[in-house]
């Protein structure tokens, strides 16, 4: 898989890479600290790694980077993105065009009035 370094600290030997699939991010720690302190990971680099999963969390192994600094604008992009989203306070903003479908209950067979005892014939 390929995938982009959101963050890296070089000194923990860890790592965050945003996958190519768009799920989960790829964490890079434990026994891939050595391999990512020695290669000098950095944000921004493009890496190919495969996954291995484990308590629900993804973890990248056998990283190698594909090109360095090969997204250099990411970091900013996002920033950006992120500062253009509404405060989670304020009011959604529904893009035009959205249909809000609303929620229904099933109809269920009402239950008799009758005290329990009396339902099951005690």
């Amino acid at each position: 898989m390929l995938g982009v370094v959101l963050w890296s600290d070089k000194d923990a030997g860890k790592a965050v890479i945003w996958c190519e699939d768009q799920g989960k991010l790829a964490y890079v720690t434990g026994e891939q600290a050595d391999i990512c302190a020695d290669m000098a990971l950095q944000a921004c680099d493009l890496v190919s790694f495969s996954l291995k999963m484990s308590s629900k969390l993804r973890f990248a192994e056998n990283l190698t980077i594909v090109e360095e600094n090969s997204h250099k604008g990411l970091k900013e992009s996002l920033q950006a993105e992120t500062a253009a989203k509404p405060a989670p306070d304020s009011e959604p903003i529904l893009d035009q065009g959205a249909e809000i479908i609303p929620f229904r209950a099933k109809e269920r067979p009402r239950r008799s009035a009758q005290p329990l005892a009396a339902q099951v014939g005690a």
